[in-house]
């Protein structure tokens, strides 16, 4: 299981790699803000936003009630904070169902992925499914880890498990702390819905963890699959 969620979590962090961050003092008291409205385009080089811009985009992600964003083939439905302020993109050099970041300085990003398994209700076959499929993309990297005890919740009769994440990259791309969850739906017939969470520390991980527990408790479980049937489009 190690190595699964490794393998989850540096999916999702060398998809924005663009964005590496030195790290900052936290920043004790501020206001909750969204980020500035997203163009749309690939964010260029490191962050440009500063410590409280990323402070105030975790707060407003704690406090902000949330709605539901689809993907492109209205397949899936995903319940965001400040709904509004994530912008539908696709990972650096990862094929997924959806990609959201929230903010262009990629101050919480979430992905939704798709596998295949021969019966998705096997315990744990979607988890090493999605290891298979990752495996390729993050070879090269290494990461230093801390996973928590796995947690479940009911999902549509079936028991989903939730893996909480803290890790530290340092390389060429990626220079930060992150903290981050993911859970594995077995959504489609031989096929399982991954959906993750990474929450860039920059030097304030209990931000960073208080956004990562409200997912855990408050989205994942409402996932829901809206279409009968596995959307094809990959992105």
């Amino acid at each position: 299981m190690i190595v699964v969620r490794r393998t989850l979590f540096l999916l999702l962090a060398v998809a924005t790699a663009a964005c590496g961050h030195n790290q900052a003092k936290p920043i004790e008291r501020i206001q909750a803000m969204p980020p500035p409205k997203d163009d749309g385009k690939p964010a260029e080089g490191n962050n440009k936003s500063g410590n409280e811009e990323h402070a105030a985009a975790m707060e407003q992600l704690k406090v902000s009630p949330a709605a539901p964003r689809d993907d492109k083939q209205s397949s899936v439905l995903i319940n965001l904070p400040d709904a509004e302020h994530w912008m539908r993109v696709r990972f650096w050099g990862v094929q997924s169902l959806v990609g959201f970041r929230y903010g262009k300085d990629h101050h919480a990003i979430v992905g939704g992925f798709v596998t295949h398994v021969p019966d998705n209700k096997v315990q744990g076959a979607c988890s090493k499914s999605f290891e298979e499929y990752a495996k390729p993309y993050i070879d090269n990297f290494d990461v230093n880890l801390t996973v928590q005890e796995p947690k479940a919740f009911a999902w549509q009769k079936e028991i989903v498990e939730v893996v909480v994440v803290h890790a530290k990259i340092a390389t060429m791309l990626i220079n930060d702390e992150y903290s981050a969850a993911f859970a594995s739906y077995p959504a489609w017939d031989n096929a399982c819905l991954i959906v993750g969470l990474a929450v860039p520390s920059r030097g304030d991980m209990d931000r960073a963890d208080a956004v990562r527990d409200r997912f855990v408790a408050e989205v994942f479980p409402k996932v829901s699959i809206t279409s009968k049937t596995e959307p094809k489009e990959r992105y």
